[in-house]
């Protein structure tokens, strides 16, 4: 599978923000026209990702990319800088690589509130805040709605949201039904969810049909037999990684990016203000 590179000037790569169009990020390079292909967060069932296969460099280089790109739409458009008064992200590290430690601390030099778990420490407290929004946000449809994130790198390490076989009651993993809601409600109420699992196999393991609750997928090298639903991808390289818009049941190769350097993400992070 090829992999691209973040490099040369950081502030030509990202997004300028339009005030009327939802936020969007990058997901990878288009594999025929050399284009960024962008995910735009509209208010919608489904509007997730799912990052699935086995290339850590990979899964961890689009989803810095991802944050890079949304951190700056929002922090160079005061109105909406202005609407966060809890953090835009909140990143749950299952695996703590070195992969995700760039991703990170790319997160944590940026300025804009973070709240980030990692694997050692961490009591899933994420899932409860935004379920906390979920209801606040339902109960007061009034109420601006600016897009909130919650990255998960490593779903396949995250026993703490299985719901599947021994795991199904509440009682065992409280916070799995806490996910699936956001999952199943969160995205008509811009709350997003951005998950990189090794598999499909895996994913399967942790919820049932998992992969339906997510709008857009990414398809890496290793991540196993493709689902039925997302079958329409197979036409394309399997040498190749995909971007699949399960709503609309079309897939294009990309390229995607490899975990950029501590470096560049400093100046694409200081290009920001």
């Amino acid at each position: 599978m090829q992999i691209g590179r973040l490099d040369g000037d950081a502030a030509e790569f990202f997004l300028a923000h339009s005030p009327h169009a939802p936020l969007a990020a990058c997901v990878g390079i288009s594999d025929s026209s050399g284009e960024p292909v962008r995910i735009a967060f509209e208010e919608s069932e489904a509007a997730h990702v799912m990052i699935v296969g086995r290339s850590r460099a990979a899964a961890l280089g689009i989803c810095t990319a991802m944050l890079l790109d949304l951190a700056r739409q929002i922090v160079t458009t005061p109105d909406r800088r202005g609407m966060y008064t809890t953090p835009p992200f909140s990143i749950l590290d299952l695996l703590g690589t070195e992969e995700s430690r760039v991703f990170t601390d790319a997160a944590m030099s940026l300025p804009l509130a973070i709240k980030l778990e990692r694997a050692t420490d961490t009591a899933m407290t994420a899932f409860t805040d935004f379920d906390y929004e979920l209801t606040r946000r339902q109960g007061d449809p009034d109420s601006p709605r600016h897009a909130k994130f919650l990255f998960l790198c490593g779903l396949q390490a995250a026993h703490g949201i299985r719901s599947r076989g021994l795991y199904r009651s509440p009682g065992v993993n409280p916070q799995a039904p806490k996910f699936a809601r956001l999952l199943r409600r969160g995205g008509a109420w811009s709350l997003h969810t951005i998950v990189w699992c090794n598999s499909f196999v895996n994913l399967d393991l942790t919820m049932a049909d998992g992969i339906g609750a997510f709008g857009h997928v990414v398809i890496l090298d290793g991540a196993g037999p493709v689902p039925g639903r997302l079958a329409f991808a197979d036409g394309l390289p399997a040498d190749r990684a995909r971007y699949v818009d399960a709503r609309r049941g079309t897939a294009v190769p990309i390229v995607p990016f490899a975990v950029p350097t501590d470096a560049w993400c400093e100046a694409a992070i200081r290009s920001f203000e």
